[in-house]
């Protein structure tokens, strides 16, 4: 899963998951917003990645992990803000439910249950 960050400089950790059928680009008018002021984390998700087409989606419970597992790698502990659209709120409440990393505030937005 490649991971697109911006601000890296930044304190304030926010992390934005896009919903199905779109790709991680789907958030560049957020990331223009935020960019200067927070280190934003952007997971391109399998199945919706163009530089690695080949990787299929699995689930929400395994893509959930590895982006809890992908952070912590990065030494990351705590989000500040997590934010998911849809399927992507479905991965927001699966990184609360687990609780791999620490999280501040959540927003699922239009999430499912998985």
């Amino acid at each position: 899963m490649m991971i697109h960050e911006y601000g890296l400089n930044n304190e304030k950790i926010v992390v934005l998951i896009h919903p199905s059928y779109v790709m991680w680009n789907y958030f560049d008018f957020v990331i223009a917003l935020l960019k200067d002021n927070c280190h934003i984390i952007v997971p391109a998700l399998p199945g919706y990645d163009e530089e690695h087409p080949k990787e299929n989606f699995t689930s929400v419970e395994k893509i959930a992990d590895d982006i809890a597992d992908i952070l912590i790698a990065k030494n990351i502990e705590t989000i500040d803000v997590l934010y998911g659209c849809s399927m992507g709120g479905s991965i927001v409440l699966r990184m609360l439910v687990t609780r791999k990393i620490g999280i501040k505030n959540a927003i699922c937005d239009g999430a499912i249950t998985p």
